[in-house]
């Protein structure tokens, strides 16, 4: 039965056509397409996205659909439907539950990759898919670098952005586990927090002035951090914050991953110590 072209109805027949198959087996569970018929599919791909007028009509219909979804009309603003996308991920591994989310999987995985050869049939599928687009020396900033005046006012924009809200930071791993072991112990925190037009501190404790940094492995500590500064960075701003009056402390990510407790206990001593 073809979809009605009524918007109103559309929802019943689709709810009808849920219900209907629902505990139903799917018609192609367990077979696996030949390789030929693989080849051939993709083929037919290639043919229809190589075409513009093809590629453009795809683009007005993903327009069309994002616009559709705005606002009220967004189906993940209704409770119904936000309460049974959470029952359909119940048990799926997200979140801490994902084990690659955990550092000695995530390890373990490094470690065993490292010297792996890239297969030459690999090397040769990424070569095609490049083929024509701006990489390597054919990307007209190739072997530049932006300077430093540049750097410091896309910083300082990137500050004034987030202040106003503009501009949101996504939350790392080690700054989730922060998180949640400020919130166990009681303490009342900003997060992404803009700091004297200079920072934006991971997190910010106004009531004590202390200032709370998640430094990650390869952005703060690693080979490209020394070879772009970053660490002198670092350094310099705690040393200004803590002219100005902060208390900085920077939790490498080892040390949180290790114990986020030793991590809360430095923050928690200082508070006593300075009667805060």
């Amino acid at each position: 039965m073809p979809a009605p072209k009524d918007s109103q109805k559309i929802e019943t027949w689709k709810h009808n056509l849920s219900v209907a198959h629902k505990g139903c087996l799917p018609w192609n569970k367990g077979i696996r397409m030949s390789e030929d018929f693989r080849l051939k599919m993709r083929k037919i791909s290639l043919e229809f996205w190589s075409n513009p007028k093809n590629a453009e009509k795809i683009k007005m219909r993903n327009v069309k659909v994002s616009k559709s979804k705005i606002g009220d009309k967004n189906p993940m603003k209704r409770l119904e439907i936000r309460k049974k996308h959470s029952e359909q991920m119940m048990g799926k591994l997200v979140g801490n539950k994902n084990p690659f989310e955990k550092p000695e999987v995530r390890k373990k995985i490094s470690e065993a990759l490292k010297g792996h050869a890239v297969l030459p049939e690999i090397r040769k599928k990424l070569s095609t898919s490049l083929m024509g687009k701006l990489v390597g020396e054919l990307n007209p900033f190739y072997g530049k670098h932006h300077s430093k005046e540049v750097r410091e006012k896309s910083r300082v924009r990137a500050i004034n952005q987030i202040t106003s809200g503009q501009l949101r930071n996504k939350r790392t791993s080690i700054e989730s586990k922060i998180l949640e072991e400020l919130k166990n112990h009681g303490m009342n925190f900003l997060e992404q927090c803009p700091l004297e037009n200079i920072t934006v501190a991971d997190f910010y404790l106004p009531q004590h002035r202390i200032v709370i940094y998640c430094d990650g492995s390869f952005w703060h500590k690693g080979e490209w951090a020394y070879k772009n500064d970053v660490v002198e960075k670092d350094r310099k701003q705690k040393i200004t914050l803590e002219n100005l009056g902060y208390k900085v402390f920077r939790f490498d990510e080892e040390k949180i991953n290790e114990s986020l407790t030793k991590c809360l206990n430095e923050v928690e001593n200082y508070i006593l110590t300075n009667n805060l």
